[in-house]
């Protein structure tokens, strides 16, 4: 029997014994005016810092970093994390880390590839550990609703995810915008985003090449089907490969879709489709001889494309009516509303809003896109607005067309608000004191669902019908087997 199917969750049962072992509290008074005691600071490790882990890190200020796991030491990155935290324990196995050091953290930073993460969250989970987790906070749906399933047999975790403009100033303006039903019930919801940011459309590598020194690729490779080591892959480039990452749909739509998912109910979307481009290839067109300067299209089942759509329909819930929502990236964009000023060009990230009775056109994280708004930089757009335009708009967005909402206000600010400033410290802070954040890893697995149902219809090119109370996909047996994809041997998260 190997080590790994030995116990449950890659760690061993020592592990989880003395990970149950209350946190040492030492009160502050006890060590005298302006000390600070141990139990006013949260012991953090983290697996995967040489990425946006070293942001994650850096946000928790003032808390102790006790351990770091990354599997390649070598990046410049990770390095400068290492010399940031001298007295943090090093690792390459986050294993080893989890045997070590359970009885001296409190709290896991994950920042690993998509395909890693249900892994570490079940084992924090059944160590009983507070958790910050990057999105997409899993690899499938069905990793999701174990995940959901777990926290719920844990209510005092603190967990969140990382969704940094969650709850500011300007997203808040824009759900309670909505929420005031200016533009009345909501029909249509367009979402344009400017990634992706990595190469796409990429064939499996099939030159040999050589891992970075003292990184074990087969642990990068954890549950994921094995490959061999390519640069294609690591570092930072997994996140269009399937098989590691979920592509931009899953990347990217949570950092848009908190601002509105509960005020618009979008857990349960009933169908979903979607298509991404393709690579051309040189060589003869499909059906023909002709060869000279022709390209051929060539599917890339493995990775997806720099340009992809998805569009998921919901029907009526409750009083509101069925919607759909429509995905956008890779230069993709919606239609023009037709009553924008032709003067003010389209937004490279931005959400419009069709409602029955108008339309609302807001910042892809939320607020107003065209102004400056406490929290966010000046849009490049109203940079390049001419003195002469004139745009009415609110901190939630701008309502269109204009001449109809001239007189409207903001509604008052009601909903908890957490600045990004605030962001890491709000979960730190949470895990001292029990509140739960605004971005619990719950929540943000809901959304990630919605996300990974749309990687699905880009991945197998189908249209999908999606049984939410069954968690499953039922009219394509090929699309069903996504749902929940299957561990590599020898591994298990549950």
């Amino acid at each position: 029997m190997t080590s790994n199917e030995k116990v449950v969750l890659l760690v061993s049962r020592r592990s989880l014994a003395t990970a149950a072992l209350a946190p040492l509290i030492v009160p502050r008074h006890v060590l005298g005016r302006g000390y600070q005691a141990p139990s006013d600071t949260l012991a953090i490790a983290a697996v995967g810092i040489g990425g946006m882990g070293r942001n994650y890190i850096a946000g928790c200020k003032g808390e102790r970093i006790v351990a770091l796991c990354d599997m390649d030491h070598t990046r410049d990155t990770t390095i400068q994390v290492f010399n940031t935290y001298p007295a943090a324990t090093r690792y390459r196995d986050y294993r080893q880390m989890f045997d070590k050091e359970s009885k001296n953290f409190d709290a896991l930073i994950i920042a690993v590839p998509d395909h890693q993460h249900t892994i570490l969250l079940m084992t924090a989970i059944h160590m009983d550990k507070h958790i910050y987790c990057a999105k997409p906070i899993t690899h499938s749906v069905g990793e999701g609703r174990k995940v959901m399933a777990a926290l719920r047999q844990k209510p005092k975790l603190i967990t969140k995810g990382s969704i940094q403009d969650s709850a500011t100033t300007y997203s808040r303006a824009t759900a309670e915008l909505l929420a005031s039903g200016v533009i009345g019930p909501v029909r249509e919801v367009h979402i344009t985003c400017s990634h992706p940011i990595y190469p796409c459309s990429q064939l499996r590598p099939t030159a040999p090449e050589t891992p970075p020194e003292g990184m074990d690729w087969d642990l990068w490779i954890g549950p994921a089907p094995y490959r061999p080591f390519s640069a294609a892959y690591h570092p930072f480039n997994w996140r269009p490969w399937w098989d590691f990452g979920s592509g931009t749909v899953a990347d990217m739509l949570c950092h848009t879709m908190h601002t509105y998912f509960n005020e618009l109910q979008l857990g349960a979307p009933k169908t979903i489709y979607a298509c991404g481009s393709t690579v051309l290839l040189p060589g003869p067109l499909p059906g023909t001889e002709r060869t000279g300067g022709t390209r051929r299209p060539s599917a890339t089942p493995e990775c997806q494309g720099p340009a992809n759509m998805v569009t998921w329909e919901y029907p009526a819930r409750g009083s509101m009516p069925p919607l759909q929502v429509h995905w956008y990236d890779g230069g993709m964009k919606p239609h023009r509303p037709a009553e924008l000023d032709h003067r003010v060009p389209m937004l490279r990230d931005s959400v419009l809003f069709v409602g029955e009775k108008g339309k609302l056109l807001t910042d892809f994280y939320g607020g107003n896109p065209l102004t400056p708004f406490p929290g966010r930089t000046v849009n490049a757009v109203s940079a390049a607005l001419p003195p002469s335009v004139s745009i009415h708009a609110l901190p939630g967005g701008v309502l269109l067309p204009q001449e109809d909402f001239r007189d409207a206000k903001q509604p008052a600010a009601t909903l908890r608000r957490v600045e990004k400033a605030d962001h890491y410290t709000e979960w730190t802070k949470a895990c001292k004191t029990g509140q739960r954040t605004v971005l619990p890893v719950e929540f943000a697995c809901q959304m990630t669902e919605v996300a990974l149902l749309g990687t699905i219809a880009l991945r197998t090119g189908k249209l999908l019908e999606w049984d939410s109370a069954a968690a499953k996909i039922v009219n394509d047996d090929e699309a069903n087997a996504l749902v929940d994809i299957p561990y590599r041997k020898g591994w298990s998260a549950y």
